[in-house]
């Protein structure tokens, strides 16, 4: 009901109780009390709060009472108003006394995460992400952040568990990305390590040097063969092969993270400020998107399927 037809309704009721006011005219009577009936904010009727609560128990009637939310820690609906912060409604329970917020209609929902962390690995920036989703861009980077940690983690403890396995052919070869910008004197070099074992991805980063490589050695299952270019850091590896003829696969998931990650993408303006975030984002594509560069099934790859699977399962 409108503000209009609700003031009529009210100027029929008080004519019909015979109500006749001594200072204030009905009609701006009647208006006050359907403005504050209905919650519309109205000033310049000149109308007293005394008067409208008299005339309003006159009628009867009482002002519909403002749904508040369920206390999260009790579940009761005994719940006030405790002021406000930041613009935020602060709530208080009568019942255990906790102080709380309505973020239910902030709470995102699991399909939307999902969403999130899909168009993340899909090439779009934060920032384009919270303008797509209507979040945030501090909530779409926390949640891209939290699943990264869980991610990451869960992938180091499956890389010890495939040690006691023994792959075929491990191919290795770096990759360069930066942090902070693109060009200057605070530009930050990052290299990408990342070796295919069986075509399973490893991956670590740091500076070009043997002691980050010796990070991603570290991580490794035996191998029977190693395939590297002629960077002499791989020269420490055994049954080692130096050629460009067989690194093609490692360099194809090179481009496939850079396809994936705006962060990744040489000239972009999603740029890397930190170095953790690099390894969570390449933590994140490897369980939400597995891709095995090897057509051959090994016990190594069915192991890892089987794990990133349940991380998958996990993770949203």
């Amino acid at each position: 009901m409108d503000l209009v037809t609700l003031t009529q309704l009210i100027v029929l009721i008080l004519e019909n109780l015979k109500v006749k006011p001594r200072k204030h005219d009905l009609e701006r009577i009647s208006m006050a009390i359907a403005a504050y009936l209905l919650g519309v904010p109205i000033t310049k009727l000149g109308i007293p709060p005394s008067t409208i609560y008299y005339y309003t128990r006159k009628l009867g009637v009482r002002k519909r009472r403002e749904i508040r939310p369920n206390c999260p820690s009790c579940k009761s609906d005994k719940v006030i108003k405790n002021g406000s912060s930041r613009g935020k409604t602060k709530y208080k329970c009568n019942v255990c006394r906790r102080t709380f917020y309505d973020a239910n209609s902030r709470r995102m929902s699991r399909e939307q995460k999902e969403r999130i962390l899909k168009e993340y690995l899909n090439r779009m920036s934060m920032r384009g992400i919270a303008k797509v989703e209507g979040k945030p861009l501090t909530t779409v980077y926390s949640l891209i952040k939290r699943k990264g940690i869980v991610a990451y983690v869960n992938l180091l403890v499956l890389q010890e568990q495939l040690k006691s396995f023994t792959a075929k052919v491990t191919v290795f070869d770096e990759s360069w990305t930066y942090l902070r910008v693109r060009h200057g004197s605070k530009r930050e070099n990052l290299w990408i390590w990342n070796a295919l074992a069986d075509g399973l991805p490893f991956f670590t980063t740091g500076d070009r040097d043997y002691k980050t490589f010796s990070f991603l050695l570290n991580s490794l299952p035996k191998s029977e063969v190693n395939y590297t270019d002629d960077y002499s850091v791989y020269q420490v590896l055994d049954n080692h092969v130096a050629s460009k003829k067989y690194t093609y696969t490692v360099e194809s998931y090179n481009s496939y993270c850079r396809a994936h990650l705006a962060r990744l993408a040489r000239d972009t303006r999603a740029v890397n400020r930190s170095e953790r975030m690099v390894d969570y984002s390449l933590a994140l594509l490897n369980v939400m998107y597995p891709v095995i560069y090897s057509r051959e099934k090994t016990p190594l790859n069915e192991a890892y399927l089987r794990g990133v699977q349940n991380i998958r399962e996990t993770l949203i």
